[in-house]
């Protein structure tokens, strides 16, 4: 709040050093670092070494921390040989392995209950290959079963607050769309289970 009708001068607001005459610093270039094998093999073990990993996610992550590293929008070839010279080696020992991470992911998705079609959009879209994908959901996964598994976790149906109405089935209906399950599966899973 002002007490003088006086508007301030540009020198009030300034700082002393800057009055004085002195120049602040110029802003530092940022440097880039080398990207070498050994930070790629590190990288990416710390990277699986958190979370359960497809290759292409791998691939993926470490294509993405050597743009940030070198500063650049695309990598040169011998960044990219380096990549997948980091990739094989964790392969040939095992770290990586796309089946068993499809076969781990499955399980937690059908946990959740979703359905069959949704897990193998799930897989693909962290870069499971197809043949791996259609492996790993080729297993006895019931879709009627994975529709109540959702309706329960989600509270759907009759075991929503306040009961059914013909507005809440109808988002119920949707619910189960949006998870992968038909209409036939989704109107049995939100049946009483003893009505079939």
């Amino acid at each position: 709040m002002r007490t003088s009708g006086k508007p301030k001068s540009a020198s009030q607001g300034l700082s002393s050093r800057s009055r004085s005459g002195l120049q602040s610093r110029p802003a530092k270039q940022p440097t880039t670092r080398p990207v070498t094998a050994s930070y790629l093999r590190k990288a990416a073990l710390h990277y699986i070494s958190g979370r359960a990993a497809s290759v292409a996610m791998v691939c993926q992550t470490l294509e993405r921390r050597a743009k940030r590293r070198l500063d650049v929008r695309s990598l040169e070839a011998a960044t990219v040989a380096l990549i997948d010279a980091a990739i094989a080696e964790l392969l040939s020992l095992g770290l990586l392995d796309d089946a068993k991470f499809a076969e781990v992911r499955t399980g937690t998705l059908a946990r959740k209950g979703l359905s069959r079609g949704r897990i193998a959009q799930g897989l693909r879209a962290k870069g499971v290959a197809k043949e791996t994908v259609e492996r790993a959901v080729s297993g006895d996964i019931d879709e009627l079963a994975q529709a109540r598994r959702f309706v329960e976790r989600k509270r759907l149906g009759g075991l929503r607050r306040g009961g059914v109405t013909p507005e809440t089935h109808k988002k119920d209906l949707g619910a189960l769309a949006r998870a992968g399950f038909g209409y036939a599966i989704a109107a049995k899973a939100l049946s009483a289970p003893d009505s079939e």
